[in-house]
């Protein structure tokens, strides 16, 4: 039998925005930073399976239309709360970290 080894891809860049990581899954995904794998090459899609907040939850739909709603609601919190306007979640997690850092300093000036 061959051996298989799982690698896991580095965070090292995740590091240098732990701060913005952590302060973003509370706030956005009402989820705890430490209870994720983040690594430099996760997505903001990749956190779909997080679930919508209740009110947005609908038992009814298909596992589709919840990732769908689920995007949809993201989004709008990305731009609502940050004024970070993304047409997909199919983006890294470290250019919305990298963003929100930026935002964050224009809101201090």
């Amino acid at each position: 039998m061959t051996e298989k080894k799982i690698t896991v891809a580095p965070q090292d860049h995740v590091d240098l925005y732990e701060n913005t990581a952590r302060r973003f899954f509370r706030e956005v995904l009402d989820y705890s930073f430490d209870d994720c794998l983040i690594t430099n090459e996760s997505y903001l899609s990749d956190f779909s399976s997080c679930g919508l907040p209740d009110e947005l939850d609908d038992p009814a739909s298909s596992l589709k239309e919840l990732y769908a709603a689920w995007d949809v609601w993201v989004l709008n919190e990305l731009r609502t709360r940050y004024g970070l306007e993304y047409t997909t979640t199919a983006i890294p997690l470290l250019r919305v970290f990298r963003d929100l850092e930026e935002f964050w300093i224009r809101q201090q000036h």
